[in-house]
């Protein structure tokens, strides 16, 4: 039993580093310094975005010169005006609206990381299964008794295997959620430095500007990924509890070993596979 509890928890300590990384912002990690890199090397490449952002302003007028009739130039002429005019107002103010969708994002992570608890525990039927199985009656010289010698020598093989593998299972899942929640900080950060460019590109007219709102997207999901991936962690917690609670009735002890075993194991390694899909998952929702 001493390996089933170790692995739960061993499990919970690693899943409360990750869930501290989770709910931590990018503008506060380490000390804010990644952020104040992020800050310098964006300062530096800001520079190229109001020449960038003309030369696809003039990309979008020759567009518009040479595939819109005469009578709808002067029109499509001040629409691009006025998105080339929008983008620099957004341009001059890009860095303190990433701040602003990192806070949103932050705020929404928050909420979610007090709502409940994502610790696993052994339930009282899982121990009650564990002990009954490991119980020898009182020693007499007979067949059944060295029957049931048997069987508990060969449950409690099982289950030494079994906590020795569900040990495994949840250090490397839990290891899989940590480097996740290191990327999740990581991945916004990294492309603030080019969101110059990005919005730039939007002065090239309507099916160039989708680079506009695809980065924007991207950026939010990269940020709102903590919050997912807190709901995964809660939700994975609950099915693994509930789905521990109870062995098959009927089976024998060393089936009902296996059956706890697997299903102790499963979850840590579904709940791992979840989160490091979740920007996939939030790319499809938005």
């Amino acid at each position: 039993m001493s390996l089933f509890e170790s692995a739960f928890i061993i499990w919970n300590g690693l899943v409360r580093m990750a869930m501290t990384l989770f709910t931590t912002s990018p503008k506060a990690a380490a000390g804010g310094s990644p952020y104040a890199t992020m800050h310098a090397l964006y300062n530096s490449i800001s520079a190229a975005t109001i020449p960038v952002t003309t030369c696809f302003f003039l990309i979008a007028i020759y567009k518009t010169v040479i595939s819109t009739p005469s009578d709808q130039q002067l029109q499509r002429f001040f629409m691009d005006a006025l998105r080339y005019c929008i983008i620099l107002f957004v341009a001059s103010h890009l860095w303190e609206i990433l701040g602003y969708i990192i806070e949103f994002a932050d705020g929404i992570t928050a909420s979610m990381g007090s709502a409940s608890s994502m610790e696993l525990h052994m339930s009282g039927d899982l121990e009650r299964i564990i002990h009954e199985s490991l119980q020898l009656p009182a020693f007499e010289l007979s067949a059944e008794w060295i029957a049931r010698l048997f069987e508990v020598i060969g449950t409690s093989t099982v289950f030494l295997i079994g906590g020795l593998t569900l040990i495994l299972t949840m250090v490397a899942s839990a290891l899989s959620i940590i480097s996740s929640a290191f990327q999740r900080i990581l991945k916004p950060l990294s492309i603030m430095p080019f969101a110059g460019i990005a919005v730039a590109m939007g002065a090239g007219g309507a099916e160039i500007s989708r680079s506009l709102w695809t980065y924007f997207k991207t950026f939010l999901g990269f940020c709102i990924s903590g919050a997912m991936m807190v709901v995964i962690i809660k939700c994975g917690s609950t099915l693994c509890t509930s789905l521990t609670s109870a062995a098959i009735h009927g089976s024998t002890d060393i089936e009902n070993a296996i059956i706890i075993t697997l299903q102790a194991a499963i979850t840590p390694i579904v709940t791992a596979g979840l989160v490091k899909s979740t920007d996939s998952i939030i790319s499809r929702m938005l």
